[in-house]
């Protein structure tokens, strides 16, 4: 599916801010529902990084959600980050198997058909995540809010907490004006760097290393 994502992310220094977050939504007259998966993201690039020269991104994602395991493909497009609102084109393709090599085989012939660049195609880092979403229903909007525990592993490993607030459907002024409020109240300061762009800066960062 091609679609376009719109999303505010905010820093997280310490899981104490997840609880800010949390109690500032008490506020709101909204419906939430939650639910936990377990994601392991891990991206390709080609060996001369064609994609990453793009500032573009292939994901291969493994979710794994109440005892069931799926994969998808994502490939985004550059992200542009204002103010902590980040906004790319992205297409996302379900992979119709639940075993990872199959998995792989179905995503290298995927991203093939998607980019002519997607070739010889080499996993360069990883990002696991336990993450909780609050599925957010407001009356003109609906929208997701994600509290993400990561260990980015680059040849170097880090951990990162972040939350994520996206817009799935409705009126897109009424979900901006929410996540302004939400980040006013719970005091939330817009991210810097997302995860993707921390693990390409820990591969540079080992490059002038060595």
């Amino acid at each position: 599916m091609t679609d376009k994502e719109t999303e505010f992310k905010w820093q997280i220094a310490d899981r104490t801010d997840f609880d800010k977050i949390k109690k500032a939504l008490l506020l709101f007259d909204c419906a939430c529902g939650f639910s936990a998966p377990n994601l392991l993201d891990t991206y390709f690039d080609t060996p001369d990084c064609a994609l990453s020269a793009e500032k573009a991104a292939l994901r291969l994602r493994r979710i794994r959600l109440a005892g069931q395991t799926r994969y998808e493909l994502t490939f985004k497009s550059a992200t542009s980050i204002v103010d902590g609102l980040a906004q790319r084109r992205e297409i996302t393709v379900p992979l119709n198997s639940a075993n990872r090599e199959e998995a792989i085989k179905l995503f290298r012939a995927k991203a093939a058909e998607l980019n002519p660049k997607a070739l010889n195609l080499k996993a360069i880092f990883s990002i696991g995540n336990k993450r909780k979403i609050c599925h957010i229903k407001a009356k003109d909007f609906e929208g997701e809010l994600s509290f993400d525990d990561c260990l980015i592993k680059a040849r170097r490993r880090k951990k990162m907490l972040e939350a994520e607030f996206e817009f799935k459907k409705g009126e897109m002024s009424s979900f901006k004006k929410f996540a302004a409020l939400l980040a006013e109240r719970a005091g939330l300061k817009a991210a810097v760097k997302s995860k993707v762009a921390t693990a390409r800066a820990l591969l540079a960062e080992d490059k002038i290393d060595v």
